[in-house]
């Protein structure tokens, strides 16, 4: 999630325009806020409607979107478990506490833990021991573990300025996914992807380069290396391939307007889709218009890394 109205500097580097097949599968009416996704091995996507205080589900198999779970703030963060379960970051902008809620299967919602002097939760992924959620504070430079199996129970996984915003308007330490025994952290204040390895205690190693030039808000991998980046401000999806080449896949005309997030499809016929949800605008405005906030199907000719792949014990 960005929280700034200033536009992207030339520090991005999208490389060229290649778009991708698309289709706009669905869309909530101007001023909407869509956050963040999760998609479930039934093929169903979740998505954080922040602007509503609220989960919708989207049902790639009868194409209808549905309300799933009402919450008491503004969810942002949205992780899913070996179990099924959703795990979902939030709280008021910029005001501390706090929160993660646990939801259940017909959207209960737990509150699960609060997080006093964190004011700006962003997102979060399930640590490979299956124990630990992994939640970014984008106002900080720190990086949460929450744990999993005891409420109101979590630590500083990782603090370091290199993931903190700085003099920045833009969120320092903002999606976080786990690949190749390390997590990748977005900063989108410093234009970085880097990845802090994780020890054999599960706890973070020293932080590394990853990708530098990327105005990255949350990304996704697929399963031959690339990156795929939704650049929220910068209004597009940019894939990263494994030699490092960059192409933009969407712009403002495949409906990437305020572009916040990024996972692959898992339903029949859905393996090669990547799913982008945006804001249409509603944080920086396109041509001065803000836009109906969507979701959008990408074909991108791969199917992304499994999520929940590097479980180990630990």
């Amino acid at each position: 999630m960005m929280d700034t109205d200033l536009a992207p500097t030339p520090k991005h580097d999208g490389g060229g325009l290649e778009p991708a097949p698309f289709r706009v599968v669905a869309a909530w009416p101007a001023p909407a806020f869509v956050e963040n996704l999760a998609v479930a091995p039934d093929g169903a996507v979740y998505l954080t409607v922040h602007s509503h205080s609220r989960i919708d589900r989207y049902d790639p198999a009868t194409g209808q979107t549905a309300v799933f779970a009402e919450l008491p703030a503004p969810p942002m963060g949205l992780a899913l478990d070996a179990s099924g379960a959703l795990w979902v970051t939030g709280g008021t902008m910029r005001t501390a506490p706090g929160f993660i809620w646990r939801l259940g299967p017909n959207g209960e919602v737990e509150h699960w833990a609060e997080l006093p002097d964190a004011s700006f939760l962003n997102g979060c992924a399930v640590h490979p021991n299956g124990r630990e959620l992994l939640v970014c504070e984008s106002g900080s430079g720190r990086i949460f573990s929450v744990d999993m199996r005891r409420p109101d129970a979590w630590s500083i996984w990782l603090e370091d300025e290199r993931i903190g915003p700085g003099d920045s308007p833009y969120p320092g330490a903002n999606g976080v996914k786990i690949r190749g025994g390390a997590a990748w952290i977005s900063v989108s204040a410093r234009y970085e992807i880097v990845r802090a390895p994780i020890l054999s205690d599960g706890s973070a190693g020293p932080l590394k380069a990853g990708f530098t030039e990327i105005l990255a808000d949350d990304f996704a991998f697929g399963a031959s290396g690339a990156l795929y980046v939704t650049t929220h401000p910068a209004q597009s999806v940019v894939r990263i391939d494994a030699s490092g080449a960059r192409t933009t896949i969407a712009g403002p005309d495949q409906g990437a307007v305020g572009s916040t997030a990024c996972a692959f499809g898992t339903a029949p016929g859905d393996e090669q889709a990547l799913y982008v949800s945006t804001d249409g605008g509603f944080i920086v405005p396109h041509e001065g218009a803000i836009q109906d906030a969507k979701l959008v199907r990408l074909e991108v000719g791969e199917a992304g890394y499994p999520l929940l792949g590097e479980r180990r014990a630990g």
